[in-house]
């Protein structure tokens, strides 16, 4: 789609600001209004807007992309599946499973998972149990229990990040960690990406991984500038 506007611009509206393209207000790709809390996201995202030359190119616009999310999904009839599919994720996370060799790649994973774990223990009371190898191992009823009550008890903006994350690291634990602002988005891709960072070390370089772990480390920042401009306070 060709740039039909002039000038894209954040305003006030009731509720909070919006977007407004020549005047109109921008809405989400299902036709919902967008209204946000925050100034700085919403200048942000008309910054996005403005910066579109000819072509509209809606990868260029993350922040966009993730307000659609945010008002489409995440607080729409989608909620409840996409609840269930992170719980899902929680039932065998990438940060419980362990490799069983070389000692050196154990290491590494010790050194950034078993904090998460940690982390998730103490702040949410949500135990995981650590597996070496890859056999499957049922985590605690209880666990997941507790788990599904703070995926539910999220807000959207919040659920959104931890949602984006978690489909694109393959953890929850480590989308609850960005969400919180426990993990930036360089300790995130450092977590998620951990073995294929050590493989691309270990043997050299490779252009179709390489590429995919830069991909995932621009979508984590997209991310992060996203939750940290949710929260911010205008």
């Amino acid at each position: 789609m060709k740039r039909f506007y002039k000038i894209a611009e954040a305003g006030t509206a009731p509720g909070g600001y919006v977007i407004r393209l020549d005047g109109k207000p921008v809405k989400s790709v299902m036709q919902h209004s967008l209204i946000f809390a925050s100034k700085d996201l919403a200048d942000a995202i008309a910054a996005e807007w403005q910066a579109q030359t000819g072509d509209i190119v809606p990868g260029s616009m993350p922040l966009m992309q993730l307000a659609n999310t945010m008002t489409d999904k995440s607080s729409g009839p989608d909620r409840q599946a996409m609840n269930i599919e992170l719980l899902k994720y929680g039932a065998s996370d990438l940060v419980c499973y362990f490799a069983a060799t070389p000692a050196d790649l154990i290491a590494r994973q010790e050194a950034l998972w078993l904090p998460l774990l940690k982390w998730l223990a103490d702040t949410h009371v949500i135990v995981l149990e650590r597996v070496d190898g890859i056999r499957y191992h049922n985590q605690p009823p209880e666990s997941l229990e507790r788990l599904n009550a703070l995926l539910v008890s999220m807000p959207p903006a919040e659920f959104t990040v931890a949602q984006v994350t978690t489909a694109l690291t393959g953890s929850v634990v480590i989308a609850l960690a960005v969400a919180d602002g426990y993990l930036d988005a360089q300790s995130a891709h450092a977590a998620a990406c951990v073995d294929e960072i050590y493989q691309l070390e270990k043997w050299g370089e490779d252009a179709p991984a390489r590429k995919r772990l830069d991909n995932i480390r621009f979508e984590l920042g997209a991310i992060e500038k996203f939750r940290d401009l949710i929260k911010s306070s205008s």
